[in-house]
């Protein structure tokens, strides 16, 4: 298997923005008002996040509304790849991004003052996190054939060669996979039709895209490899100084996507095609069933959770038992009132 990379190594990935344009700062005095130099000339208070390339409950919460409702506007600020992001928190360039409770704790262990406030998706066998799909006819029949196989990631991440990793660990296959990045959506799914690649680790919704090319199938799911809910939480997280600074934008920012997580959740036939125009796809040519994505029904975070990735990163040697605890990653502080 491939040598994993060091926690400051991976952090200090370049950081590749295209970014979109900056938003219009109120000229109002900051006078009485910590939030005045942070509203644009339409008095909603300015969130910059990195621009979504998969299904995601940013863009429910932006093109829903609710983020309006709450006095927030949502400014996407660009695409990045591999986990810089988290650079760019912390050195203010966004303000809030996402990812999975192992990067949250690896970045606290470089130094980083970051933390999870609000819960994501969660894996579900119906709308999986990730579909493993490979050629008809190529040489990958189950994940046991991927040794020496290319396999198409969006980054080095837990859930893209992470949880493959895993699956060899626990059924004590050795060896090296070829990890090929692609890290535009879409452009795996394109790889593995034209023969270039043998599988995808697809996110919805593009898992579907391959399927409808033909001569593609899925050989598993994450949900195949682990079996859990948690296993599959995305977390939605912010600087300890935004933290401290913003404590009612916080619970605003925390409510808004509680409700998009629900609204998800009970109208996915509406969800999948939304998402999907905003990031370009057909939406007449999406498929729920597999474009889909579950999200937490909770507003808070669920210890077991958090729990289960910190099972799976010390598996994988992320990080010794005890350099990090499960509570030091997130805060339920912000978190609404169920519904």
């Amino acid at each position: 298997m491939r040598k994993r990379l060091s926690t400051v190594g991976i952090l200090g990935c370049m950081a590749i923005l295209v970014f979109a344009g900056c938003s219009k700062k109120s000229t109002a005095s900051s006078a009485g008002d910590p939030e005045a130099g942070r509203r644009g000339d339409d008095g909603l208070f300015v969130v910059r996040t990195i621009t979504q390339v998969v299904f995601n409950e940013f863009n429910v919460a932006d093109l829903r509304g609710y983020f309006a409702e709450e006095g927030i506007k949502l400014e996407y600020v660009g695409r990045v790849e591999g986990l810089s992001n988290y650079q760019l928190l912390e050195q203010g360039a966004i303000d809030v991004t996402d990812g999975h409770p192992n990067q949250v704790a690896q970045a606290r262990l470089a130094g980083m003052k970051v933390k999870a406030v609000v819960p994501g998706m969660v894996d579900h066998p119906d709308f999986p996190h990730v579909r493993y799909i490979a050629r008809e006819n190529g040489p990958i029949r189950s994940l046991d054939d991927i040794i020496g196989k290319k396999v198409a990631i969006q980054s080095y991440n837990s859930c893209y060669e992470g949880y493959l990793q895993y699956y060899l660990q626990q059924r004590g296959i050795k060896g090296e996979v070829d990890w090929v990045v692609l890290a535009t959506g879409g452009q795996a799914e394109q790889s593995l039709t034209t023969g270039q690649i043998d599988m995808t680790t697809s996110h919805p919704p593009f898992g579907s895209l391959a399927i409808r090319a033909g001569g593609n199938k899925q050989i598993a799911t994450s949900w195949d490899i682990l079996h859990s809910p948690g296993s599959g939480l995305s977390v939605r997280v912010f600087t300890e100084d935004f933290i401290n600074k913003y404590p009612d934008i916080l619970r605003g920012f925390a409510r808004a996507m509680y409700k998009a997580r629900l609204w998800i959740d009970e109208n996915m036939d509406e969800a999948v095609p939304l998402v999907s125009e905003y990031l370009g796809l057909d939406p007449e040519k999406v498929s729920v069933e597999w474009d889909g994505r579950w999200y937490e029904e909770t507003p808070i975070f669920r210890k077991e959770y958090i729990d289960t990735w910190f099972d799976l990163c010390e598996a994988l040697g992320y990080w010794k038992p005890g350099d990090i605890e499960p509570e030091d990653i997130y805060t339920n502080d912000f978190a609404p009132a169920a519904q």
